[in-house]
């Protein structure tokens, strides 16, 4: 046994182990196949080495291709030391390798052919990832099974994908070549995962694979980790995500147009912003998470989930077959969906009107205010008749808006594309509005107050009521 430095060669086995920490070597660091190579070609100029077969062959160094135990025309013993618990295989960098065993080892401990004992696919991911994110893999497509990469930050490592017991006791036996997702996931970041495909590869060997990898600030994360299960615990507690077997059917937008989704997010009324916090904080959780309870996929495990949800721009686009019941109804607008088919789904508009009321009408809580079309076919159902008819806001089971004043500001959504109060069908024609006047009282403290308004397609339709002090009324 020789070591030259933080290289340690044992010429009886047949193996050579880094020895991190000595001179220069950081395990993190690592070192290229291609150094390591290079080292190996200097150390075997000497007669002390070159009386031993040589321990590798390089295939190609730019594409990561190397094989230990071969020295290009016969095979050997040589490998990467078995009794470091891998730690020399995890500090080999830019490449893919075999290691191979001689069949029928001559007295030189070599043979024409060999055995195939262990395959390491060279993982290496592009882009930038935060400071200390801990990267991790799959190498079987099934719920779980997801290992770290022994470094933190970008990844750089040979990660075994074939192992032969009868060729080498020390490993087990499995094939797992066909299959590879890389996943970087940390809070208070965006997303990615890569799959082989991502990269033209559609297996894994002996070689280099790059994996596509990067996360930046996640500016829709509204609450940390802590708070979600802390002082935010009751604001998350329902909002959770169901997984089926099954196609749930949903008509979107109360017409009886059924489309069928397989997992389910309850956003328990809150916001987009506060669903999606949910959302990401349980895909990053090393646990069940799927909430079904008949027809359920069964487990699913976080951390290897497929993503479901991503921001572009102010809109939250689902992925396929995910749909979210029990949305705030001012973020209707902003949500789009992909049915178990393929097809991209959406609500219609709803326009928002928002009532602004002044402190007469709000004191007490015991003001009142409804708001009329103005706008029918024949006017006879406008503000100011017998039959004035209350403008619906656009919930499943449509409702009068109108109601107590229990805020200095209500909003309601109407459903701007379908409402057809009065006979009305030219909304999206070029006067595309709906006319309407807002009547509001407080008995006692407000004289009754009327205005005038029109909705238009958009979020920011709003009336204000501003009524005078009642010092008249008497009961």
């Amino acid at each position: 046994m020789t070591s030259a430095g933080n290289l340690t060669i044992d010429t009886t086995v047949r193996d050579f182990t880094f020895n991190a920490g000595v001179g220069a070597l950081v395990a993190k660091d690592g070192v290229t196949l291609q150094a390591l190579y290079s080292k190996f070609v200097k150390l075997w100029e000497t007669s002390y080495y070159n009386a031993f077969p040589f321990p590798m062959y390089a295939i190609d160094a730019k594409s990561g291709q190397f094989e230990f135990g071969f020295d290009g025309s016969r095979y050997n013993a040589w490998h990467p030391d078995n009794t470091d618990s891998d730690a020399t295989r995890y500090m080999l960098r830019d490449g893919g390798w075999n290691e191979y065993r001689p069949t029928t080892p001559d007295t030189a401990g070599t043979d024409s052919s060999g055995d195939l004992a262990r395959r390491y696919v060279g993982i290496v991911s592009l882009g930038e990832v935060s400071a200390n994110a801990q990267l991790y893999y799959q190498t079987v497509d099934a719920d779980g099974g997801q290992v770290n990469f022994v470094y933190a930050d970008e990844a750089n490592q040979g990660v075994q994908i074939f192992g032969d017991a009868t060729v080498d006791t020390d490993t087990t036996t499995f094939n797992t070549q066909t299959f590879f997702k890389a996943f970087c996931r940390e809070a208070g970041k965006t997303y990615s995962d890569s799959i082989l495909a991502d990269t033209g590869q559609t297996s894994a060997g002996a070689y280099t694979v790059n994996v596509l990898l990067s996360n930046a600030d996640d500016l829709n994360i509204v609450n940390t980790d802590a708070e979600i299960t802390g002082s935010e615990a009751a604001t998350y507690a329902n909002i959770d995500v169901s997984y089926y077997t099954v196609s749930q059917v949903i008509d979107i937008n109360n017409t009886n147009d059924d489309f069928d989704f397989r997992i389910i997010i309850d956003g328990d009324g809150k916001t987009l912003q506060q669903i999606y916090t949910k959302v990401q904080y349980l895909l990053r959780q090393n646990s069940d998470i799927n909430s079904a309870v008949s027809n359920s996929q069964g487990t699913v495990t976080g951390q290897t989930a497929d993503s479901l949800l991503r921001f572009v721009g102010d809109k939250l686009v689902c992925s396929q077959s995910v749909f979210i019941t029990n949305l705030a109804s001012t973020d209707v607008n902003n949500v789009e969906f992909t049915d178990q088919g393929g097809t991209a789904r959406q609500y219609d508009f709803a326009a928002t009107l928002t009532l602004n009321f002044n402190s007469f009408l709000t004191s007490g809580g015991t003001g009142y205010y409804v708001v009329y079309i103005t706008d029918s076919i024949t006017g006879a159902d406008d503000y100011g008749t017998a039959s004035a008819i209350i403008l619906d806001d656009n919930q499943s089971t449509p409702t009068d808006i109108a109601g107590t004043i229990s805020a200095s500001s209500i909003s309601a959504n109407i459903d701007y594309d379908n409402n057809s109060q009065g006979g009305r069908t030219d909304k999206t024609a070029a006067t595309g509005q709906i006319g309407i006047t807002v009547v509001a009282g407080n008995k006692g403290v407000a004289k009754p107050v009327v205005a005038t308004g029109t909705i238009e397609r958009s979020k920011s339709n709003v009336v204000t009521l501003t009524a005078e002090q009642d010092r008249a009324y008497t009961p």
